[in-house]
């Protein structure tokens, strides 16, 4: 059922796959779920290799801007406020 909620389709639905691709999203599945939440690795990934990765620092600016927004409502009283994204609706120049 954890599958067809991922697809977002009735389980009806599924069952109408080849079994083929209900193994193959099941395996996808599962191997997703075992992914740490955090880094997004999983334990195979450091079993024979506890070297296999390494730190890398990337800046996303999205990020950035919702974490300064984030910061602003801190200073006031943003109980029950979610920041989002969302596109201007005319691009500003970037010269």
């Amino acid at each position: 059922m954890a599958v067809c909620a991922s697809y977002k389709i009735p389980h009806s639905q599924f069952l109408e796959w080849d079994q083929g691709d209900r193994d193959k999203a099941i395996w996808w599945h599962i191997r997703e779920a075992e992914k740490c939440p955090g880094c997004g690795t999983r334990h195979e990934d450091w079993e024979h290799d506890h070297n296999a990765f390494i730190g890398d620092v990337i800046r996303c600016r999205g990020c950035e801007v919702r974490q300064r927004t984030e910061a602003s409502i801190r200073d006031d009283d943003g109980r029950g406020l979610h920041v989002v994204l969302k596109r201007r609706s005319s691009p500003q120049s970037s010269a």
